[in-house]
């Protein structure tokens, strides 16, 4: 899974050279606003989410860009992803929320009906854990600021609707501020947890 973006980026990268003239002479894609909504899979990083979560689960995506030029976009995204287990020994109801706001700027081959693009930036990772424990829940919440590196491809139906497809990797390393829950019970919590991972999705966006 960890090399998944990389093999995307090369192969969006190859396609390139055969990509310098419009298709009869239309520019595709050249609004200054662009709005993309997505759906895919996430994974978790650390060696535990597994086995609480499964191996990939189900997240959705909204962005919103801006163009600065004819090559760059600056943009703003959010996802949702939250999945629900069972601990391994005790089979104790376990659940994970991770919303991102995130901002980042996004290098594109404007102009083309195929699109490759390339970006990064940082975000605001908003954290909640929850894990049943003898019939009472107990919450756990941190925000904690990550960063990303993406990589995708465009395919312009019109010259403003397009499908797109994307990988993301997320750097994201949270510690509680305290190792106990909120309520004050003293249920011990992880002392840090690697809650980044890759975000494979598609979908439809808009350029405007």
């Amino acid at each position: 899974m960890k090399h998944l973006l990389g093999v995307l980026i090369i192969g969006l990268l190859a396609l390139t050279p055969g990509l310098n003239a419009t298709e009869n002479g239309t520019t595709f894609g050249d609004g200054d606003f662009s709005l993309c909504i997505g759906a895919g899979m996430r994974s978790i990083n650390e060696d535990i989410a597994e086995s609480l979560y499964g191996k990939n689960n189900l997240a959705y995506s909204l962005d919103l860009a801006y163009g600065l030029g004819n090559f760059v976009d600056i943009f703003v995204h959010t996802d949702l992803f939250k999945v629900t287990g069972k601990t391994t020994l005790t089979e104790e109801a376990t659940s994970l929320r991770i919303v991102p706001v995130e901002a980042g700027m996004r290098v594109r081959l404007s102009g083309h009906r195929m699109e490759p693009h390339f970006g990064f930036g940082a975000g605001y990772y908003m954290v909640t854990d929850e894990i049943d424990i003898n019939a009472q829940t107990f919450t756990f919440k941190k925000n904690q600021v990550g960063f990303f590196l993406e990589g995708g491809l465009r395919f312009y139906v019109t010259r403003g609707l397009f499908a797109f497809a994307q990988g993301r990797f997320t750097f994201l390393k949270i510690s509680p501020d305290e190792a106990v829950s909120e309520d004050g019970s003293g249920i011990i919590y992880y002392p840090e947890r690697d809650l980044g991972g890759f975000y494979i999705c598609g979908g439809l966006g808009y350029r405007f």
